[in-house]
């Protein structure tokens, strides 16, 4: 168990059986090619299936983005997400992709759809349009005269601000036998108006040139808008209304083209992918002569044997070796741990795995988070409603991938701890024992052995006490690591030395409050002289100058309140326990408040409580998994 011990695999084949061989690598998915994306020649047939696999690739991608919108999908994304969807094998995915032209449906779709961006870009403009003319209903001719004008008369429309209008009016008085001001309506709200300034063409420069300065912003109107505004605006809610309709019928065909297509185009994209990583990580980790071709990828041992069995009874123009890692090589971690732990690799993987050669913390690290997620969810009830739902999701998909079934088994299993922490805590949906069913409550307090409420501090010695566990745990492994490299002075001046100094002080710190026996205070200052003593020589161990080796030997010291402040964060143990616990009492005691209202009570009350809780316990799932999380990280 622990970090899964592999082989090297060196693969020689003729070239007329690469794609049963890639097919038997890719099947069994025990395998991991060697590759060098940086490798500068590739073996070209590879390459050729691989540039083809993407191009298709391409195709499906872009018929998923264009179609999708279109689809209604029978199964939704979390099904999908749990395993339901069909099973295809690859020989009937290859049929498929033989007798479909993808790129007919691509050009088709494309197609449509750029005639409905232009049918898009055509409505925007008919909007604008729509909006010039309504401001413009006030004009009382033609609008031809604005945007064609007359052979000795034309027309201009603009917005000018109020506060401007009457220097504007002023400033015409100079050409009143030229122009005429037409103004819409305004009320006393008014800040900006609309106005058309009709004027003779014989001084047509010198007017607008005032209107500039005046204040006048002069607006465009498209050419083709000629008649009275009335008029236009029929003319243009006609054209939105044949372009609405065209576009519901385009819209309708995609639809019609999805409901068609998107089956196959899913099961392609599923194909075109595996078949395009399958050729990906041939070409970078394939060498070629004339006839053949080199792989080499690494296999777990105990799939070795496997591997090499099914890869050469597939002609005898096949040839495996298996050798061990040697040094320069850089084998992947593959986690090997049994049914109750394998959950918890996800745990160690959204850190990082370990290297090959070094220790699984894995097993090591499950058993206080099974423990710290129980303290920080701690409540019976939620542990309970958490279990069913696992349960029904299991029973309900049958095909849950494996990485989504362990990290639903992580929750089963923490959902335990949170049941047994619940019940010794007294929390059951918060006190809804106390609240809604008194009669219960003698069992509940006789199975208590902590109380949160009435006693925190008892419950954040508890976190503190475990905190330090926690980290002497993982110096304790750390030093089992350095003697097993062969590096028994760092176990014991970089690990063992700060387990002597952190307990040490604990014990002092425990003692002189009276909580342990006082011969414990003598143990604690052996144990703190020895540890500071063994780091303040080993971080100065390498020095030559006296002052440099006192100075190194202080810093390293300091690192003390580092530890401290490590141990005072498992109080988040008692927080977010404390946080789950008072959020269930207030939801009981806003249900017993709604019971009291007449007719109705019961029904708000048990609306309250119900979706109080289940609220309660969304938030407080997501802090019971991230805080102790990082408390396995610290």
């Amino acid at each position: 168990m622990g970090v899964a011990k592999l082989k090297k695999a060196e693969l020689f084949y003729h070239k007329s059986v690469r794609e049963e061989i890639a097919g038997v690598i890719q099947e069994m998915g025990v395998c991991q090619i060697i590759g060098n994306p940086e490798r500068d020649v590739k073996p070209a047939d590879i390459e050729s299936r691989l540039t083809e696999s993407e191009e298709r690739l391409s195709e499906v991608r872009y018929l998923l983005r264009a179609l999708t919108p279109h689809y209604d999908d029978p199964v939704s994304s979390v099904d999908r997400m749990l395993g339901e969807r069909p099973v295809v094998s690859m020989d009937n995915l290859s049929k498929l992709a033989r007798d479909t032209d993808l790129g007919a449906v691509a050009a088709k779709v494309r197609e449509v759809e750029h005639e409905v961006n232009e049918l898009k870009l055509e409505s925007s403009q008919l909007r604008a349009n729509r909006d010039l003319i309504a401001s413009l209903t006030f004009f009382p001719y033609a609008l031809s005269a604005i945007t064609e004008g007359t052979r000795t008369v034309r027309a201009v429309a603009g917005v000018i601000k109020v506060e401007q209008l009457n220097a504007f009016k002023e400033a015409l008085n100079g050409f009143s036998r030229d122009t005429e001001l037409i103004l819409a309506p305004q009320d006393a709200k008014t800040q900006e108006i609309r106005a058309v300034l009709l004027l003779s063409r014989s001084r047509e420069a010198e007017i607008l040139e005032v209107c500039v300065k005046s204040g006048l912003s002069l607006m465009d109107l498209p050419a083709s808008l000629t008649g009275m505004p009335g008029e236009e605006m029929d003319k243009n809610a006609d054209a939105m209304a044949k372009l609405e309709e065209r576009e519901r019928a385009l819209t309708a065909g995609l639809r019609r083209t999805a409901q068609e297509w998107m089956p196959k185009i899913q099961a392609l994209s599923d194909y075109w992918n595996s078949l395009a990583g399958r050729y990906s990580a041939l070409c970078s980790g394939s060498d070629e002569t004339v006839c053949t071709l080199r792989t080499c990828f690494w296999v777990p041992s105990a799939d070795a044997a496997c591997v090499q069995k099914k890869i050469e009874a597939i002609s005898p123009n096949v040839a495996l070796f298996l050798s061990d890692p040697v040094e320069g090589d850089e084998p992947p971690t593959l986690l090997e741990n049994g049914q109750c732990i394998r959950p918890f690799n996800v745990l160690t993987t959204l850190y990082s795995p370990p290297v090959y050669r070094g220790i699984d913390p894995t097993p090591l690290l499950a058993p206080f988070f099974f423990v710290f997620f129980g303290m920080c969810l701690g409540d019976a009830g939620y542990a309970l409603v958490m279990l069913g739902a696992i349960y029904w999701l299991f029973k309900k998909y049958r095909r849950i991938p494996l990485g989504v079934k362990d990290f639903l088994m992580l929750f089963a299993f923490c959902s335990v701890s949170t049941f047994v922490y619940g019940i010794i805590s007294g929390s059951f949906f918060g006190d809804f024992i106390d609240a809604f069913l008194p009669s219960l409550s003698p069992v509940k307090n006789m199975l208590m052995l902590v109380d949160p409420m009435s006693d925190p501090i008892q419950v954040l010695g508890i976190s503190l006490l475990l905190g330090v566990i926690h980290l002497m745990f993982g110096l304790l492994v750390a030093a089992y690591d350095n003697f097993r490299m062969g590096q028994p002075v760092d176990a014991v001046g970089a690990n063992i030395s700060w387990c002597l100094l952190v307990v040490g002080l604990c014990l002092l710190g425990t003692a002189a409050g009276g909580l342990v026996p006082p011969y414990f205070d003598t143990l604690g200052r052996l144990m703190a002289v020895g540890g500071a003593v063994i780091i303040f020589w080993y971080a100065g161990r390498d020095e030559k100058n006296i002052a440099k080796k006192f100075l190194s030997g202080c810093l390293a010291l300091y690192g003390a309140t580092s530890y401290l402040g490590d141990i005072l964060s498992y109080s988040r143990l008692l927080a977010l326990g404390f946080g789950s616990a008072i959020i269930g009492m207030v939801i009981n005691l806003l249900g017993n408040m709604s019971a009291d209202i007449p007719y109705v009570g019961w029904l708000i009350a048990v609306i309250v409580v119900v979706g109080g809780h289940f609220f309660s316990i969304l938030i407080n799932l997501l802090g019971a998994f991230v805080h102790p999380l990082r408390l396995q990280y610290v």
